[in-house]
């Protein structure tokens, strides 16, 4: 009887995927957290499904959604009617490949962007961790509510740390950027500026023409990820200019670590909330090694 509901609710969505008619037939609730740290949720157009396990949506990458996925990644979908609710609970992603956005564009998106290469369209995918599905009908009612096991895994309590370089500049960060994408094919995942980072992360020697300079940047080299930055801040060391970031999908998980790493440590930003990051730390451990921690 499980899978019979996850299997309706599977159906529910895929059939609301690339709606082109009027009224909200094809959308979707999405909540997600704001800088100020509370739940905003707002509706979005549905492009594509893979049952209950994923769901796109389509945005640009200057949207207000967009931007409250970069500070945090974690979210809430939500479907529902008079005969059923189907809440969601995971993460979600910003996507900019061109294959990806091809794929999931769909009429009329025309009317708003120029095409699937547009560079102000970009693609969202919420990925699934648990559910909470109720369906009712004239006679009876019926309730599923667990965790997703992915395929090819059983479940899992703490999620898989991911290593990405961060490579530090001075002042020359988007000049770099020019030359890889020359050099490597590399493709630019988001580039943010010093001018649209919360002042509070900017640091004592910003000034006004700091503000085009890159703050946080991503780029895609072939599989491998990277993160690129213009260094403004007098703490970090200088020496240092590519070191490890290690990626955790929860806060508690990036505390956890960093506590472990503070041993003997030099701490350079404490555990906060940043621009980006829900949860974000870094320092020099005791064997003189940086490290860089976050929610990503």
């Amino acid at each position: 009887m499980h899978q019979e509901i996850i299997a309706k609710a599977a159906e529910v969505i895929t059939s609301k995927a690339g709606y082109i008619g009027g009224g909200m037939e094809g959308h979707a609730v999405i909540a997600l957290t704001n800088k100020e740290g509370y739940p905003n949720a707002s509706t979005a157009t549905i492009a594509k499904a893979y049952g209950i396990n994923w769901i796109t949506f389509n945005t640009s990458t200057d949207s207000a959604k967009a931007n409250r996925i970069r500070k945090c990644n974690r979210a809430s979908v939500c479907l529902s009617s008079s005969k059923y609710n189907i809440t969601l609970v995971g993460t979600i992603e910003i996507l900019t490949d061109s294959d990806t956005k091809r794929d999931m564009w769909f009429e009329p998106m025309s009317g708003i962007w120029s095409g699937p290469d547009d560079p102000n369209f970009c693609v969202l995918r919420f990925n699934t961790e648990t559910y909470n599905i109720y369906f009712a009908d004239d006679f009876s009612e019926s309730v599923a509510t667990g965790t997703l096991q992915k395929e090819g895994q059983g479940a899992q309590t703490k999620s898989t740390p991911v290593i990405e370089p961060l490579f530090q500049f001075d002042r020359q960060c988007e000049q770099a950027i020019e030359l890889y994408k020359r050099a490597f094919g590399a493709e630019v995942i988001y580039l943010g500026r010093y001018g649209d980072a919360d002042p509070q992360d900017r640091p004592a020697k910003y000034n006004e023409d700091d503000t085009n300079l890159i703050f946080h940047a991503q780029m895609r080299i072939g599989n491998q990820r990277i993160m690129l930055a213009d260094n403004l801040f007098n703490d970090l060391p200088r020496g240092h200019s590519v070191y490890p970031v290690i990626q955790f999908k929860t806060d508690e998980e990036v505390k956890a670590a960093f506590d472990v790493l503070s041993d003997g440590a030099t701490i350079i930003n404490p555990i906060s909330s940043t621009t980006y990051s829900s949860a974000c730390g870094s320092l020099v451990d005791k064997y003189g090694i940086f490290w860089d921690l976050m929610v990503y």
